[in-house]
């Protein structure tokens, strides 16, 4: 049997899909990012993400169904990963993606010789920062950001020893 939840290495062909969530408003409310268009999006992956070796994006996929992203950055380093990017479209949001997105990055920086993940949220990002002490993560800083949408907004670090 197929699992429901699964993880694709994202591809040019998911920029449009991609595109659609990070367009989302309530994603965008969530992320902080800048309000980007598919033509800029896909030239970001062209010039960007298609060959950084520092970081890895994946599309989720619920059963068949695109249905959020993760980004996952410091694997050019030596001890610590990141869950630098987490979107869930509102319609598969509550199924159980954000807890196996958490576990797919945690077992991919593994296999890769990470001892130790941490991942940043928001401190109006309640859902995210919930989600993440579910699944073992303590806060262990808290700062002043300047998001990607130039807002200013306090944001918390978590840290996990795998």
């Amino acid at each position: 049997m197929k699992e429901k939840i699964s993880f694709n290495l994202l591809e040019e062909k998911d920029m449009r899909f991609l595109s659609e969530v990070l367009t989302n408003e309530s994603i965008l409310a969530a992320l902080h990012n800048e309000k980007l268009s598919y033509d800029e999006w896909l030239d970001v992956y062209r010039k960007y993400w298609k060959n950084d070796t520092d970081e890895k994006h994946f599309i989720m996929f619920f059963e068949d169904n695109p249905a959020g992203w993760i980004k996952i950055n410091g694997l050019d380093g030596n001890n610590i990963a990141w869950l630098s990017m987490l979107a869930v479209t509102p319609e598969y949001q509550r199924k159980g993606l954000g807890t196996k997105a958490v576990s797919f990055f945690e077992n991919y920086i593994s296999d890769r010789g990470f001892s130790s993940a941490g991942i940043n949220t928001t401190e109006d990002n309640s859902a995210a920062q919930k989600l993440y002490k579910k699944c073992g993560y303590e806060i262990t800083e808290r700062s002043e950001s300047v998001m990607g949408d130039g807002s200013k907004m306090i944001s918390y670090t978590f840290f996990k020893k795998l």
